[in-house]
């Protein structure tokens, strides 16, 4: 978040408040099919083509934070173990004996030289799932030790995050997030450290669950308290990336600008926020604003001057979603028990994040029954769109179910280096 990108951002805030209608050839969208949200055969495709294939958080990095130290991951779908090698480099395995599929590490998390099965102890190192040891090996004819190995997935680190995917020819990390990731620069990655974390399981399918967080088209009517809402969604700049990646910066409303001592929606200047640690370089826009960035498929993150949470969409199956939202900041004092400031925050978003449950839960009954065939989208709901157009583009055009498809539009309104 440079000073490029922040005045591309103010300018584009005043543009949103002076419009009246979309930008001149912006354009139309169709509905957006609820089949999307209930299709068995649709869910699939997503579970073989998205989540197979994407670059997802898996953990912090101090959660490895010596050589041996793993813990498991199965947000996926399948059995993963994230492991800190004797050469401290992070790798992820598959959690799968190849003898006969049980778990090599039966722990959450912890500590080992080596990964032994405990049903009959194959034995793999750490550095790179090689099988080193098994009993009994005069039983076997013919036993091929290099494709017994544990099978690998991608990991790589981003800003103090562990990232996976299970496709090993995805692209690099860093060239999938692109320009997304200038918008953690002024964060001090390595520094955060987890503050708290909250889950809950949604009856609804995961879409609808990550929408509601792409737009504030609903923020003054779910999240307003006596009348005032603490956002004015008429300001709203997006910034859409390559990749399903998105920003989302929404201007103050004037309740909560006056509180704040603001003059006006663009008066961006130092908030004191005591007795919080404020971050040093994070820019006075993210104080001023509600600065959110999204990274596909299911991760998004509003920044604050003090840290951020990371909410989290995993699907359970099409019609039931596990969000976790977990609060990463620079700790700054000791013990697990939270200060009653991070205590008092906490309790804020609970709050803010069960008003939204409340509307997701009761959405799903809907799409599932004969009510509505259609999601008609607007173009302040654009990053919805953006959002369902990367679902297609990595199920394949030609794969996704005739009458659920997305035209693919947005590309042009993608952000570029020569735009910011």
């Amino acid at each position: 978040m440079d000073d490029q990108l922040i005045a591309k951002i103010k300018a584009d805030m005043a543009y949103e408040f002076a419009r009246e209608s979309p930008p001149e050839g912006f354009p139309p969208f169709h509905d957006i099919s609820t089949q999307r949200h209930t299709s068995q055969e649709f869910y699939d495709l997503e579970q073989e083509h998205v989540w197979a294939k994407s670059w997802v958080i898996a953990g912090r990095v101090e959660d490895v934070a010596e050589p041996g130290d793993y813990f498991q991951m199965k947000d996926l779908g399948v059995p993963l173990i994230i492991v800190r090698g004797t050469d401290s480099v992070i790798r992820g395995f598959y959690n799968t004996c190849q003898h006969r599929g049980a778990p090599v590490v039966r722990d959450e998390r912890g500590s080992a030289r080596r990964l032994r099965c405990q049903y009959h102890s194959w034995t793999y190192e750490v550095d790179g799932g090689t099988l080193v040891a098994l009993p009994d090996e005069r039983d076997f004819v013919n036993l091929d030790w290099e494709q017994r190995c544990l099978p690998k997935v991608r990991c790589e680190t981003f800003a103090g995050f562990i990232f996976v995917n299970r496709d090993l020819d995805a692209a690099p990390l860093l060239e999938w997030l692109g320009d997304s990731a200038e918008m953690f620069a002024p964060y001090q990655g390595d520094q955060l450290r987890e503050i708290y974390r909250e889950s809950m399981i949604i009856p609804c399918n995961w879409k609808i669950t990550a929408e509601a967080f792409l737009e504030v088209y609903h923020f003054k009517h779910i999240h307003s308290h006596d009348g005032s809402s603490s956002l004015d969604n008429r300001g709203a700049a997006m910034g859409l990336y390559p990749n399903g990646h998105s920003r989302m910066v929404t201007p103050f409303s004037s309740q909560r600008r006056g509180g704040l001592g603001m003059d006006a929606w663009d008066d961006w200047k130092p908030i004191d926020q005591a007795p919080f640690a404020m971050i040093d370089g994070v820019p006075d826009m993210v104080s001023c604003t509600s600065t959110a960035v999204s990274l596909f498929p299911n991760a998004i993150i509003p920044f604050g001057a003090v840290g951020f949470p990371i909410n989290f969409f995993w699907p359970v199956d099409k019609r039931t979603t596990r969000l976790d939202w977990v609060y990463y900041a620079p700790k700054d004092w000791e013990g697990d028990e939270l200060p009653a400031h991070w205590a008092g925050l906490r309790k804020h978003y609970n709050q803010i994040m069960e008003e939204d449950r409340m509307n997701m839960a009761p959405m799903q009954e809907s799409v599932d029954s004969p009510a509505i065939s259609g999601f008609p989208i607007n173009y302040q709901e654009r990053r919805i769109w953006h959002f369902h157009e990367e679902i297609d583009r990595l199920i394949g055009p030609d794969r996704v179910p005739k009458g659920l498809a997305m035209d693919l539009l947005l590309e042009p309104y993608w952000e570029s280096p020569s735009s910011v």
